[in-house]
């Protein structure tokens, strides 16, 4: 009878170890294949990694499994319980480790889709008009221009007499102001104008008042189609492995806005990184957002940069290429608002500053968290040269992220900094770009050399493109330094490594 009872007892703990090892062979194998299939782990880590898994695994196969003799003794039972101990952490280990690897896939999948732009047409009235929604407004007589975004107008025209059920009365101007001067004169009651226009307004001191003046009480978003490959979809291959990373170029585009999706609107920050994987080298050139040079949109004529970006992100790429004279291979929008908690993520970045504001900042070394070091980036007011010192700080900024990354701080922080990504970054660079970037610093974790450069010029009064008839201020090129931008640009490119002395010899 006890031999039948131990029996009985040894079948019962060899049920409870195979339903075990199978669980724990399951959740291991869905791990390391989503290691695999993100191609992130350098293989020095993933094979010992899979190696010494495997060795464990054996051994506590070994103590689940004893000989028979051996099962109901003191030793067999300890085995078994020590057993059970291992295989449930290794089983929360990797349930764990493919969470990650799968928010890993899912931050890739957000700021690497190809975003559909998107442009909001609105509907303005007077701050004291009686409307409040499209809805009182059947009676009212609206401005357009064709002289600016008429397709995103007509195309906002038609939902709002869809909306209605009615057609309505329509004035047509030419140009912005004039609808805005003939709103405030009261000859006609709503306009129809692209809200990322209105930022304009706060360059013209008759107009920077606006948005005190006047209320939107509709909108409507015209959303781009995104382009689908019409290619057959093929199972995900292995990269092919290169001697050497080619060096590249990305535009960094940036504005206050809060909205993941991305909408057309004024760039306040333009940042080209010209990054070179193989030296270990980036370098940051900024050039001011008043800019005077050609924009693409109005066919070469004159307009600030900033204005570029009412356009699409596709026309500020196109003028800063023909400015600096090198294709830009990338883009990538940046919400600041969103880079606030990056810089919390990362436990805070270290800021050398040459003034002392006598509030937040002193001069020499600050550490700043994401509240103080997006302040520091946005201030221009309390500096003598404005711009100037905002793009200075921004790419200091963007060089202390960099490097505290490249010190260990995105291992250790991974959650919170691919939450901020998911809400301050969109990127069109190739996710197995931005994937063997990651593993190669995996690999080696060398920490980059970021330079900055910065391009300035003399200002001015002028009429830009996107300002018909009206005198703004304006920031006239300095040839000089251009040239000397994109001298630097192509040295990086050919694989040169600037010092600090290359770039304040321009």
């Amino acid at each position: 009878m006890k031999g039948e009872t131990n029996c009985w007892n040894w079948q019962g703990w060899k049920y409870i170890s195979w339903v075990i090892t199978v669980i724990l062979l399951i959740a291991e194998g869905l791990a390391f294949f989503k290691v695999w299939e993100l191609k992130m782990l350098p293989m020095k880590y993933f094979l010992p990694l899979l190696a010494v898994t495997l060795i464990i695994n054996i051994g506590i196969i070994i103590m689940m499994f004893p000989r028979a003799e051996r099962a109901e003794k003191s030793a067999g039972k300890w085995g078994r319980v020590i057993a059970y101990i291992l295989s449930l952490l290794l089983i929360v280990g990797s349930l764990f480790g493919g969470s990650v690897v799968a928010k890993l896939d899912e931050t890739f999948d957000v700021i690497t889709r190809k975003p559909a732009v998107s442009a909001h047409v609105g509907v303005y009235v007077l701050a004291n008009d009686s409307a409040n929604a499209i809805e009182d407004t059947a009676m009212y007589t609206f401005a357009m221009t064709d002289s600016y975004d008429a397709d995103n107008g007509q195309s906002a025209l038609l939902d709002i007499q869809n909306h209605l059920g009615s057609e309505i009365s329509v004035q047509k101007f030419d140009t912005v102001f004039a609808m805005v001067d003939a709103l405030y004169a009261g000859d006609i009651q709503a306009m129809i104008l692209n809200v990322a226009y209105t930022d304009v307004f706060d360059d013209v001191e008759h107009y920077h008042d606006f948005s005190e003046r006047t209320k939107l009480i509709y909108q409507y978003e015209v959303t781009a189609k995104v382009t689908e490959s019409t290619e057959m979809p093929t199972a995900p291959t292995e990269p092919a492995k290169v001697e050497k990373r080619p060096p590249f170029i990305v535009y960094l585009s940036g504005s206050d806005t809060r909205s993941k999706v991305l909408a057309t609107s004024r760039s306040d920050v333009n940042i080209l990184a010209v990054v070179h994987p193989e030296n270990k080298q980036i370098l940051l050139v900024n050039t001011p957002r008043d800019y005077f040079i050609p924009n693409p949109a109005g066919g070469g004529a004159l307009d600030k940069l900033t204005h570029c970006g009412i356009y699409g992100i596709d026309c500020s790429v196109e003028a800063l290429s023909d400015l600096y004279g090198y294709p830009i291979d990338y883009n990538a929008q940046i919400n600041f608002t969103g880079f606030e908690t990056l810089i919390d993520a990362v436990g805070g970045v270290n800021i050398i500053s040459d003034v002392d504001d006598g509030v937040y900042l002193r001069q020499g070394d600050n550490h700043m968290d994401g509240k103080l070091a997006l302040k520091f980036a946005r201030d221009r007011f309390k500096y003598f040269d404005g711009d100037h010192a905002r793009g200075r700080h921004q790419m200091q900024v963007i060089k202390a992220v960099v490097e505290k990354m490249s010190t260990g701080a995105i291992v250790l922080n991974y959650s919170d900094i691919l939450d901020s990504l998911q809400g301050m970054f969109i990127t069109d660079m190739p996710s197995d770009l931005i994937a063997g970037l990651i593993k190669d610093q995996l690999s080696t974790m060398t920490k980059w050399t970021v330079l900055t450069y910065a391009v300035a010029g003399a200002g001015g009064s002028e009429i830009p493109y996107s300002m018909p008839g009206l005198y703004a201020y304006v920031m006239y090129p300095n040839e000089g330094m251009v040239a000397y931008a994109s001298e630097l640009i192509g040295r990086v490119l050919d694989g040169d490594i600037l010092t600090q002395e290359d770039i304040s010899a321009g």
